[in-house]
């Protein structure tokens, strides 16, 4: 095997590498935002929850 093939391997598997780091980092960066993003819709609607079980609609018309 030449040098060159030995190298163009290498970046190969490099590359590989990189993108399954990516992945994983993306992956976890996704997960974090989704559970923030859930949790600030849980708190931004409990109150307007609490309010419609005690039959306090609000108008949401305009």
């Amino acid at each position: 095997m030449t040098y060159y093939q030995l190298s163009h391997n290498q970046s190969q598997h490099g590359d590989k590498l990189s993108l399954k780091l990516r992945y994983k980092m993306f992956n976890s960066k996704t997960e974090d935002k989704f559970e923030a993003w859930i949790t600030q819709i849980e708190d931004d609607w409990n109150d307007e929850i609490a309010a419609c079980l005690q039959g306090q609609f609000p108008d949401w018309r305009g």
